[in-house]
């Protein structure tokens, strides 16, 4: 097996779906994570996908296609009384990417556990 890497991609929910979109109509197999949080508190997804060192590449302009930066107005919390209570341009969308190497892959594929059952 070639060497492995995996993408790890931090994007908007909004972003998500289309990037999955994006990958797998590239015949990339990719797995999603809805997260919460950030400056914004808006949700979030976690896409990973595992490639080999090839692809990567690839992979990375699926994301930058697809995950856009944009402004938006953003209005701070009350009680929050560090920032302005006026809404805020904020630049938002885009993704923070990891690119991670991988020493060893199993696929479990059927695996059925076998279940001993102590009878009296």
């Amino acid at each position: 097996m070639d060497e492995m890497k995996l993408v790890l991609a931090i994007v908007q929910a909004r972003d998500a779906d289309l990037l999955l979109d994006g990958l797998v109509s590239a015949g990339f197999g990719a797995t999603r994570i809805n997260s919460f949080g950030g400056f914004l508190r808006r949700g979030n997804a976690v896409v990973l996908v595992l490639v080999d060192r090839e692809r990567v590449q690839w992979v990375l302009r699926i994301i930058r296609q697809r995950c856009r930066t944009r402004t938006e107005l953003w209005w701070p919390l009350v009680g929050e009384p560090h920032l302005s209570t006026s809404a805020i341009e904020v630049e938002v969308g885009g993704a923070v990417v990891f690119v991670l190497p991988i020493e060893r892959v199993e696929r479990l594929r059927g695996a059925a556990a076998r279940v001993e059952v102590n009878r009296r």
